[in-house]
């Protein structure tokens, strides 16, 4: 088979040593983003398999219309830049990997509160300018932290709290009491969550549901004296109502890892507004979770050339006509 990877930008899964195993066949590496939908179907000509690493490589219907050679996509995340019913209605599997990045963004997310909280940037920033501005932090002892979306990142989040004397509340959109209590956390309404919490970070899902969510009325809701924590999908913090929040001092402060499915709008509100530490996206970015991605891609491909496949979002794309003469 002729496998390519798209787009290994930092040479992360080169460096894992784990595509030397993908011997069964031929393969192509590339270390930039297509930056054209032409220019990623033309990388992927001839592929029976592509490996998709970053969110800014997109398999819409017309890219994968001009793919038909192509048998199976392997992505680490983000099954929102591809056409399922697309994929599925070509014959093309697309495989996930199971999560593998909790640990990361869980201690990441630890790194922001602290870094808000204790004004780390802001004193490094002030030094380096050459003045010596010492200013009190808040301690996390005691403190209620709020998580919003208590899935297995929220999780992962909330059983690092009890290291740092926080105590735990929670709401989802499908939260049980039950569900809370096995992640040491107390669920609470979607009112008391933002009204309580001392810190509040955010882990919805990215849904239609979730679009806008965390707005300006719900922002209202939150003490003056509370932190806003996000790592989160563009989109569901109103990031101009947050900006807005800061600058009036309705807010102490807030971090964010900008995931936008590309480079941020340099116009981006939140970029000027006040009390914030932002990233790009980096969260999950760690050796360690770069070599669990890449080992987990490397066996959904190598388990689906030998026709096992696993982790497969659109089972019913292995029925058809595509597939069946691949394995013929």
């Amino acid at each position: 088979m002729n496998i390519v990877v798209c787009d290994d930008i930092d040479g992360a899964f080169q460096r894992s040593g784990e595509l030397a195993r993908l011997d069964e066949g031929t393969l192509r590496v590339y270390d930039t983003v297509a930056e054209t939908r032409a220019a990623l179907s033309e990388r992927l000509r001839d592929a029976q398999v592509a490996v998709a690493i970053r969110d800014r490589t997109v398999f819409d219907r017309e890219t994968l219309n001009a793919l038909p050679d192509l048998h199976l996509i392997a992505v680490t995340a983000g099954p929102h830049r591809i056409d399922i019913k697309a994929a599925s209605e070509l014959g093309i599997a697309v495989a996930m990997t199971p999560a593998v990045s909790f640990v990361s963004i869980a201690e990441y997310v630890f790194g922001l509160i602290i870094a808000l909280a204790r004004g780390i940037v802001s004193a490094d920033l002030a030094l380096r300018e050459r003045h010596w501005e010492p200013v009190p932090g808040l301690e996390l002892e005691g403190k209620t932290l709020g998580i919003l979306g208590l899935g297995r990142t929220g999780t992962a989040v909330a059983k690092c709290a009890p290291a740092f004397g926080l105590r735990v509340i929670a709401w989802g959109p499908t939260l049980t009491p039950e569900r809370a209590a096995t992640s040491g956390a107390q669920m609470v309404s979607e009112e008391e969550l933002f009204s309580t919490a001392d810190i509040l970070s955010v882990h919805l899902r990215r849904s239609e549901m979730s679009s806008q969510f965390v707005n300006a009325t719900r922002l209202a809701l939150m003490k003056p004296s509370a932190l806003l924590i996000d790592i989160s999908w563009a989109g569901i913090v109103d990031r101009k109502a947050l900006a807005a929040s800061l600058r009036s001092g309705h807010l102490a402060g807030a971090a964010l890892d900008l995931c936008d499915d590309g480079p941020v709008d340099m116009y981006d509100p939140i970029l000027d507004a006040p009390r914030t530490v932002l990233t790009p996206h980096v969260a999950w970015r760690t050796a360690e979770s770069y070599q669990r991605f890449a080992r987990a891609v490397v066996d959904n491909v190598l388990a689906f050339i030998k026709g096992n496949p696993v982790n497969v979002l659109n089972a019913d794309a292995l029925n058809s006509q595509r597939q069946g003469a691949q394995r013929a």
